[in-house]
């Protein structure tokens, strides 16, 4: 049996975008529906904290929302909008394209036409940026139902099927005058479809892997079918059935654009498996015509005695005609540089036959097998009881991690690499660490490893440890892990919190990355701790000072001071007293003149003296005067004609005594 791999399969570039920003998401981030349409994806998801909802009903001011690959009609954009909600849009750009051109036909007041899937989320959002307007339709029989039109404008579902999509144009041509045709097929799509077309035809069955309600994967499987191609659409391979392909030779496999790269691989894992199962069996047969009783057979294990060795093998005496052979590859992994380094003339060891024999064939031993036999049981024991086992990462593969534990490979998938999104397993080639069993088959030789289920169980015993320190009003240091529009996500020591944008300064900051990196070290004061829904908002402002409370200590009600006119206003002006500071001048303190207008009595750029007639510092609000400063003047003149004329009269009192005298 051969197995091929459809030259185009799997995710597509919109899918792989959504799944990398829904993997990359915060703990408690919420998808407005299944992020895509595999449930296995979603269920990963939903372990690391991203789970779907079915509406923003639930939601409170401050969570965030990611819009999956499908997209959304504009009420959701304003809906989240006026929750408070941070929104993540991870529409795929195709999708995005066809739901402004739909936007664009109805703004042309044109008849809009949707082909696609009426209940598909992706065709209910463009229908939506066609203000809920369009005529949708699907088969040929629905276009040859439309009454005839003057003008109209068509966009297509973005994973629509090529051929079938040109025999409804062909029909809506003849019955509309003025068609615009915007082709929003996705790429991506036509060449899968196109890739599968050419497998299927080569094939004896085809394996079409992905969800079954993925319109795309349903395609795959329907554009096989229809090459006279035995197809078999299955959304994991737990679901195969290698009796499907007896007596079969040639396999083809391919995948949706919703199908991720670690599921393919698993498939194509269990083929290649049946693939040498059947070569193996083929040469038992033949091995069978041969009737040798004094031979032991493959499998069997037997006692040796090294008779001779040499750099490459060592001969052993297991009583029958001829010696055995044990290599040093078949002695232990990894393989000694020389044989004679590891076995000794005289030494008695228990083999296993390594090979099928035939007539006047060499027998082939392994201590390797023997030794593989305990390592599977122990792992075996590892995998019944939870328990770790330890490997060293060997070598990689675009699906994963190929890893030894003792004698034994096992593999390590892309997913399970880390706790974190990784495009590569490269850093962890010569590692030695722990892992979990999550899949064996001794019989396969399949040993399917984790290590983000290891590093995930270390991360909730810190987090643990650290909530156990964690209490409003804490001041406490913590390392910026992730940057985000909205603000940074702070590691507390194994728990995460947020340090919101409006938080990190007293002054305004237009970008959280222009005042914070991945990896800074900051003192944070934990503000509030949600335990029920686990979520901490940390505040780096709150530990400073307040510039305008130390600003405002400068001055007192009373005080007469320089103001520079930074905006007129229609009832005042605001001036600044300060480099932190600004007040307001309102129009009643400007000129006891009626009906005066600001613009008329200032411009920006003045400078005026004014008096601080009051300050708010709970409201940061600080009042300014000029007729306070006109009255100040006035009482002054006042008080000092009051004086001369005292003074004057006094005098004048004097002179009159005098001459009386």
């Amino acid at each position: 049996m051969n197995v091929y791999v459809a030259d185009a399969c799997g995710f597509c570039y919109g899918v792989r975008r959504a799944v990398e920003m829904a993997s990359s998401a915060a703990s408690g981030t919420h998808t407005l529906g299944p992020i895509i349409h595999n449930p296995q994806v979603v269920a990963r998801l939903a372990e690391r904290g991203v789970s779907p909802v079915d509406s923003l009903d639930s939601l409170q001011r401050g969570d965030t929302i990611l819009i999956r690959s499908h997209g959304v009609g504009p009420d959701v954009y304003r809906e989240a909008e006026e929750k408070g909600l941070n929104v993540v849009d991870a529409t795929c750009p195709h999708v995005k394209k066809a739901q402004q051109d739909a936007k664009k036909i109805i703004e042309k007041e044109k008849n809009l036409i949707i082909i696609g899937e009426k209940a598909h989320p992706e065709v209910i959002s463009i229908s939506q940026w066609g203000a809920n307007r369009a005529i949708i339709l699907d088969r040929e029989e629905m276009a040859q139902a439309l009454p005839p039109m003057e003008q109209a404008g068509v966009v297509v579902q973005t994973t629509f099927s090529q051929e079938q999509f040109k025999r409804i144009e062909r029909i809506l041509a003849d019955k509309i005058a003025d068609l615009t045709v915007y082709m929003t097929i996705c790429t991506a799509t036509q060449q899968r479809q196109q890739a599968a077309i050419d497998l299927a035809g080569k094939m004896d069955a085809m394996i079409v892997i992905g969800g079954k309600n993925s319109a795309n994967t349903g395609r795959l499987a329907q554009v096989c079918r229809e090459q006279g191609c035995p197809t078999y659409h299955i959304e994991t391979a737990a679901e195969l059935d290698t009796a499907w392909f007896k007596g079969m030779k040639n396999i083809g496999i391919t995948a949706g654009a919703s199908t991720p790269d670690w599921i393919i691989q698993e498939v194509v894992n269990i083929m290649e498996n049946l693939q040498a199962e059947a070569t193996e069996v083929m040469s038992e047969e033949l091995l069978d015509k041969y009737d040798y009783e004094e031979n032991p057979k493959k499998g069997d294990v037997v006692k040796g005695t090294v008779i001779s060795v040499n750099d490459d093998a060592a001969y052993v005496s297991i009583g029958t005609k001829a010696e055995a052979i044990l290599p040093k590859k078949e002695m232990a992994v990894p393989a000694p540089e020389k044989a004679s380094d590891f076995v000794k003339v005289g030494d008695e060891l228990t083999v296993e036959i390594a090979n099928n024999i035939k007539e006047e064939g060499a027998i082939v031993v392994s201590l390797v097998k023997m030794k593989k036999v305990e390592d599977w049981k122990e792992v075996r024991e590892a995998f019944e009881n939870d328990q770790l086992v330890e490997c060293t990462g060997k070598e990689t593969n675009k699906a994963g991690l190929v890893v030894s534990i003792k004698s034994l490979r096992g593999f390590i998938p892309l997913s399970q690499g880390d706790i974190r999104f990784v495009k590569s397993l490269d850093y962890l080639v010569g590692q030695t660490f722990q892992v979990k069993v999550i899949d064996i088959d001794e019989h396969k030789n399949r040993l399917v490893l984790s290590r983000k289920a290891v590093l995930e169980a270390e991360r909730e015993a810190k987090r643990e440890e650290a909530l156990k320190h964690i209490e409003e009003g804490a001041v406490l240091e913590g390392t910026v892990v992730k940057i985000m529009p909205y603000g940074a996500f702070i590691d507390l020591g194994g728990v995460e919190g947020l340090l919101h944008i409006s938080d990190i300064s007293w002054k305004r900051i237009s970008s959280v990355d222009a005042v914070l990196k991945q990896g800074d070290k900051l003192q944070v004061l934990v503000q509030k701790f949600d335990k029920e829904r686990n979520r901490i908002s940390l505040s780096l402002k709150a530990l400073q000072k307040n510039p305008w409370i130390a600003a405002i200590e400068k001055f007192e009600v009373g005080d007469v001071v320089k103001g520079e006119v930074k905006k007129l206003l229609p009832f005042g002006a605001i001036l600044a007293i300060d480099p932190e500071l600004q007040g307001l001048l309102h129009i009643s303190e400007l000129t006891e003149k009626r009906g005066a207008s600001v613009k008329d009595l200032l411009n920006i750029g003045d400078i005026l003296n004014v008096k601080i007639i009051g300050i708010d510092t709970d409201k940061k609000k600080i009042s300014l005067s000029v007729l306070a400063l006109q009255k100040d003047d006035e009482e002054r003149e006042v008080r000092n004609y009051l004086e001369t004329a005292n003074q004057q009269e006094e005098s004048a009192t004097i002179g009159d005594a005098v001459e009386d005298k």
